[in-house]
């Protein structure tokens, strides 16, 4: 049997960190914010606690072209697999043109009339945006259970139906979210997802040393916690009170039991700058680093190129530090994730990019191009790299 994954708001990076998650499964299309894959280790469940860019999983039950797909189908398929007397179900679709798109959302209310024909109560149930069930409501009316949330993925002339098994907890991210009692709105916290997608592209190996140089508040490192098998998660920052920040938030990580008591014998907090963590680690210590590091000064949106130019050669200096100071604590094939920013005002934009720069030397850049992350109306764009130690 073929799965599907729908992906959230940034597709070619969710497709990226289930790659990395995944290495042997085998993407067989992309739908839109979607993709049809075999994988003969699939676990749903599993998947859905692991990563952070995917919002649906499931099945892919049949294929077909998409112009022979019609009501009569979709409503055998569900009659093959009842739950209870009353249909309740949302369908979905991504992929295919506006056009095949627009067809196959009317699908669902024939879907609804062909039950009613046949004497059973049905319900579709939809989104006020549109046609398509956020995560929320998939977990709310317990449609992966006692309904059904089709979902169709449009891939060149063929539509693979697909029946969701496993949603996204919404609540728990938001838990770590909003819920923490230290949280930093005005330096641009790391949102949590992102955290664990960056996590989960680093590849932290199992009983290995991970490390977030630039710590914060401690997102990666709670993230980082919950993900993998670490032994040790090592985080520094240079501010005292950021540090003091990270240990309260763990702290109540294990009050809300989001893990163990016995999870915080894995981390290491230090306060240093990253030019001297040197004095604080041996040689080869580290495995994997995962981190954000400086976005710069906070932003109008009215700041002239030549300010933000001065901002990429302040963070640039940054970088190049950092490269220096983490290469003798990484070993050799370990991995860095981080963020090089871009900055868009209405003058302008400019961005960090050492892709060429000799201060990158014994790192390479690996899988590609930067990954985007941003949201509409942010000023600060996050450019996610991936490095390995090449020497």
């Amino acid at each position: 049997m073929d799965h599907f994954l729908v992906f959230g708001r940034h597709p070619r990076l969710s497709l990226a960190e289930f790659s990395s998650t995944r290495p042997h499964a085998y993407v067989r299309a992309l739908a839109g914010a979607g993709a049809v894959v075999r994988d003969a280790d699939w676990d749903g469940a599993s998947l859905m606690q692991a990563l952070g860019g995917c919002v649906k999983v499931g099945d892919v039950h049949l294929e077909m072209p998409h112009t022979d797909l019609d009501a009569d189908v979709i409503t055998d398929l569900l009659r093959s697999k009842l739950r209870g007397g009353r249909v309740i179900f949302g369908l979905s679709v991504l992929g295919g043109t506006p056009a095949a798109r627009t067809r196959l959302e009317k699908l669902a209310l024939g879907v609804k009339r062909a039950c009613s024909m046949t004497g059973a109560s049905a319900r579709w149930v939809t989104s006020k945006q549109n046609a398509s069930l956020s995560p929320a409501a998939v977990a709310k009316l317990h449609l992966t259970t006692d309904g059904y949330d089709i979902v169709l993925l449009v891939h060149g002339e063929t539509v693979s139906i697909g029946l969701t098994t496993d949603v996204q907890d919404a609540d728990a991210w938001s838990l770590r979210d909003y819920g923490r009692p230290i949280r930093d709105d005005e330096n641009g916290m790391l949102p949590p997802k992102l955290a664990r997608i960056m996590v989960n592209l680093a590849r932290v190996t199992d009983g290995g040393t991970m490390c977030d140089p630039f710590c914060g508040s401690g997102t990666v490192l709670m993230e980082a916690a919950l993900a993998t098998h670490a032994s040790t998660i090592i985080g520094s920052d240079i501010e005292e009170r950021q540090v003091a920040s990270t240990q309260e938030n763990l702290a109540w990580c294990v009050g809300k039991r989001i893990f163990r008591k016995d999870d915080m014998k894995r981390f290491d907090l230090i306060t240093s700058d990253v030019r001297t963590l040197t004095k604080h680690l041996k040689p080869n210590c580290v495995d994997s680093v995962v981190t954000e590091g400086s976005l710069g000064p906070l932003l109008s949106g009215h700041e002239t190129l030549p300010t933000l130019q001065k901002n990429v050669e302040g963070i640039t200096t940054l970088w190049r530090d950092t490269f220096a100071a983490l290469h003798p604590l990484v070993r050799k094939g370990g991995r860095m994730v981080c963020v090089w920013p871009a900055f868009k005002t209405s003058h302008g934009m400019a961005r960090i990019d050492l892709t060429d720069d000799p201060g990158l030397e014994g790192w390479r850049m690996a899988d590609g191009d930067p990954l985007l992350y941003h949201r509409p109306g942010q000023r600060v764009m996050r450019r996610i790299v991936i490095l390995d130690r090449s020497a």
